[in-house]
């Protein structure tokens, strides 16, 4: 009977495990900023970077993070362990001049914010108005600076 009991205990520790969940990492970013001439042809995008290089890229190469369709005033290309993916921001009305905003829900991680599945980086100066671990408040704007980082919240 306790040879029972004890092969009925494992079962159930067994079947009840879930499996392990990969932390986040920050995303490797390959090139964060303010685009201008945006050419899409296709899945082709040509668009110029702030050196006023001309740049090029295969839309099918990227999955896209967010709701803005390429290529924004703010362009993100990077990757992740899901893969390569490309972020694009804009502006918004009654916000910082500065301010290419992401609405989506954000949990703080310390170091970043955990937005879209990405964890991206705060920017020098950043001041968290929650905890780690927590999400900030629905509602709450992120405003990403032109290097890619969070540079800082607008409330509900």
């Amino acid at each position: 009977m306790a040879l029972l009991l004890v092969g009925l205990i494992g079962c159930t520790a067994t079947s009840t495990s879930s499996p392990a969940v990969e932390p986040l990492e920050p995303p490797i970013i390959e090139f964060a900023g303010l685009v201008s001439d945006v050419r899409v042809a296709g899945g082709a995008v040509e668009f110029t970077d702030p050196a006023g290089r001309v740049r090029a890229i295969d839309l099918g190469d990227y999955r896209q993070i967010g709701e803005h369709p390429c290529c924004g005033e703010l362009l993100i290309l990077g990757s992740d362990a899901a893969g390569r993916f490309m972020a694009s921001f804009l502006p918004q009305g009654g916000l910082p001049e500065d301010c290419d905003v992401e609405n989506d829900p954000g949990v703080d991680r310390g170091a970043s914010v955990e937005i879209l599945g990405i964890l991206w980086r705060k920017a020098p100066g950043f001041v968290a108005t929650v905890p780690s671990g927590a999400p900030y408040p629905a509602g709450t704007r992120f405003c990403f600076d032109a290097t890619g980082r969070i540079g800082g919240t607008v409330p509900p």
